[in-house]
């Protein structure tokens, strides 16, 4: 599915999120407080656009992993374009990450989390190849309260799949999408499980009246 959909992955989320999502990932890099030094493996990395912001705030080293050798492939064309020379690019799944222990001093997942095949062996291997003090900042989708609630489920479930589905030519890629956002256990039931798998001193902060949160947690 995401290898279909990667030529205009990029265009659907700024175009479905009103351009929010380039937002939502500089508020998140800024809460890093990164120094340039840092070693960052970017989860289920998409087109890159998670750590290449990082990337534009300093030149950090980035490791990139995804399940869609598309999706990676765009992401290097446009690491590529921005100079980024200390890249690795990498296919593979969250729950089997082929790193030592204590390996990276932060580990950024956009709007991956709830694709995780196995949510809790994806987050347990993340604490394994981060070193004790690194950072795991983690952005996914998260339901208003109301009245907003109602608005955002009539436009998440009714206008958001058939935007995506004309424009990617896929028919189940955006039915997906509100599919699993609202299946994803979000919230304070998110920050039990990452305390669950280890992490501690975890924040949460909703953004844009709680469409989407953000995850910031410690090992």
């Amino acid at each position: 599915m995401f290898n279909s959909i990667a030529r205009k992955y990029d265009f659907l989320n700024h175009l479905l999120s009103f351009g929010f999502d380039i937002w939502w990932r500089k508020y998140a890099v800024n809460k890093l407080n990164l120094s340039g030094t840092e070693k960052i493996i970017d989860i289920a990395c998409g087109t890159g656009d998670f750590s290449l912001s990082a990337y534009k705030k300093f030149p950090v080293e980035i490791i990139g992993v995804d399940v869609s050798l598309n999706m990676l492939k765009i992401f290097a064309v446009k690491a590529r374009k921005l100079g980024v020379n200390n890249l690795s690019l990498l296919c593979a799944e969250a729950e089997n990450l082929p790193f030592k222990e204590n390996v990276f001093d932060v580990c950024l997942v956009a709007f991956g989390v709830r694709n995780f095949s196995l949510l809790e062996n994806g987050l347990k291997e993340i604490y394994r190849v981060l070193k004790f003090g690194g950072k795991l900042a983690v952005l996914e989708f998260s339901l208003p309260r109301a009245p907003l609630k109602q608005v955002y489920l009539f436009y998440f479930r009714k206008i958001l799949p058939l935007i995506g589905k004309i424009i990617s030519k896929h028919d189940d890629a955006y039915t997906y999408l509100p599919e699993s956002v609202l299946k994803f256990p979000e919230g304070l039931e998110f920050v039990r499980i990452l305390n669950k798998v280890g992490f501690k001193k975890v924040e949460m902060q909703r953004l844009t009246f709680g469409v989407v949160t953000f995850y910031l947690a410690y090992k």
